[in-house]
């Protein structure tokens, strides 16, 4: 089974400034992300419910989180985030499944992806995630005080996160135009070395490539 969307609509994700059509996009570097074990989850920043890892094991260490923010005329919205492994070209590209999730489920033009429900997305790694997770058990308003630090970024109309967690930390951002079900997609270079990993939240229209 093919991707739904093509490779060349995923590596507008990759470009620094781009227009297609009304939208241009440019790039936003946000934060770096701790990979302490490369176990990556992503997921509702906000509506954490016991996200699982991909099953892809991602490299351990440090790395760049990159907002593709569409401009729309007065408006902006994140259209992709992504994850910079390596400065090469990605030549192939993997829908990122979490572990535990059959394979060979989807139907034609079905994604793998995570819900959203508070129009916040974010990577995070899973030893990050599990103090997370303690953390919002412990104090059931503590995502007060992550609404508190999206809107310390807030502009028209989205807005980011970077708070520690453990040896990892929580980035987070906002999701596209909202709620909705999301892919995360992986791009391989031409040794095969994992260069990029991307979640598309469907700003773009996948045919504007």
């Amino acid at each position: 089974m093919g991707l739904p969307v093509s490779a060349a609509y995923l590596a507008l994700a990759l470009e620094k400034e781009i227009t297609i059509n009304d939208i241009t996009l440019r790039e936003r570097n946000i934060a770096d992300l701790h990979l302490p074990t490369g176990k990556l989850i992503a997921s509702d920043a906000i509506v954490f419910m016991d996200p699982l890892p991909f099953k892809l094991k991602m490299p351990t260490g440090t790395f760049p989180v990159i907002l593709s923010i569409a401009h729309i005329a007065e408006d902006q919205r994140v259209a992709f985030a992504r994850i910079r492994f390596r400065d090469t070209v990605p030549v192939t590209w993997k829908m990122l499944s979490v572990e535990g999730e059959p394979p060979g489920k989807l139907q034609e033009g079905d994604i793998f992806g995570y819900g959203v429900d508070s129009g916040t997305g974010c990577f995070i790694d899973a030893s990050a995630a599990k103090v997370f997770d303690e953390k919002l058990t412990s104090d059931p308003n503590y995502f007060e005080n992550l609404l508190d630090a999206i809107e310390r970024t807030y502009v028209n109309t989205w807005g980011w996160l970077d708070l520690p967690f453990g040896k990892g930390n929580l980035v987070a951002f906002s999701s596209g135009f909202g709620d909705g079900f999301y892919a995360t997609y992986a791009g391989f270079d031409a040794d095969g070395k994992l260069a990029v990993v991307v979640t598309d939240f469907a700003v773009v229209p996948s045919k504007a490539e």
